[in-house]
């Protein structure tokens, strides 16, 4: 069986929902969707009527891991400040940086590092009064397929599934569009991070890629803004944007791909992205400064 990647949330683009694993041993084996581990396809998603793309902290993560960098235990998230996030707002956000710290430590085989992180998620997750999620097998399936990177994806992929069904039924867009917003933070600060110590082109396109992603997150925030408290992180990001705009992407029109057994035909164009290091370098101080309110 294929997961159908397209039919992801972007609630569960944060990563976060590995916690929301089925019991089923079997799942771990089953075929997995080629696309969630190729590190250079964003996924695309609905988000009331907004289809845009958005790397997962997945595929951000197999991306880097692409570049021989080594793991960095130094850009995790400090799993310390729990006790300190008291509203829902900074449980949420943390919920989605946690969860691409979990996804960036599994991928580089930081077996303590990613067994913290479960335990991490599952304080936030009850925090939120999301333990529904939570399935107790979780660390003994990952304990099991510890070794094996793409049955550690299967289990991913059907948790992705399952967060997808509990957060419809539950209704809780506003606590979706912070968790997406801090999963989105997380794996660009990666990315920025990583590029800035061994600088990559792949790496530099994809944080260039995040302009259009950047307008769609600040848009969802706008929507879901309740009680004004996404102003400060709104402002943040529209100060943001204002690097993300002085980057240049060509788009070249390529010809489109016919299925005809399926009568589908697929627009296709490459893109050419032309960023300077003095942009670069502003974005990279401007995700930390974020991502600093966010975590402390």
């Amino acid at each position: 069986m294929k997961f159908n990647i397209k039919k992801i949330t972007p609630f569960i683009f944060s990563g976060v929902l590995l916690v929301s694993c089925g019991s089923n041993e079997n799942s771990d084996k089953q075929e997995i969707d080629k696309n969630l581990l190729d590190p250079t396809n964003s996924l695309k998603t609905d988000f009331d009527g907004k289809i845009f793309s958005i790397p997962s902290p997945i595929q951000m993560a197999l991306l880097l891991k692409e570049t021989n960098a080594p793991f960095n235990q130094e850009l995790l998230s400090n799993s310390e400040n729990l006790s300190k996030f008291s509203t829902e707002y900074k449980q949420a956000l943390n919920l989605g940086i946690t969860g691409a710290d979990l996804g960036y430590a599994s991928i580089n085989n930081q077996n303590s590092a990613t067994f913290n992180y479960i335990s991490k998620l599952e304080y936030l997750i009850n925090k939120l009064g999301l333990d529904g999620m939570f399935d107790k097998s979780l660390t003994t399936r990952f304990e099991k397929n510890k070794t094996n990177t793409d049955s550690v994806l299967v289990i991913v992929s059907e948790a992705f599934r399952n967060g997808d069904n509990y957060l419809k039924k539950k209704k809780r867009k506003h606590t979706s569009s912070l968790i997406l917003t801090g999963g989105w933070i997380e794996s660009i600060y990666f990315a920025c991070e990583i590029n800035k110590i061994s600088k990559n082109n792949k790496v530099t396109e994809r944080i260039a890629e995040q302009q259009q992603t950047l307008t769609t997150v600040i848009e969802i925030l706008n929507e879901y803004n309740a009680e004004n408290e996404n102003d400060e992180l709104i402002k943040d990001l529209n100060d943001l944007k204002l690097s993300f705009d002085q980057i240049k992407i060509d788009y070249n029109f390529v010809t489109p791909k016919t299925d005809q057994k399926n009568k589908i035909t697929t627009i296709q164009h490459t893109t050419t992205v032309k960023v300077d290091d003095k942009i670069l370098k502003e974005i990279t101080e401007k995700i930390i400064s974020i991502r600093e309110k966010i975590i402390n």
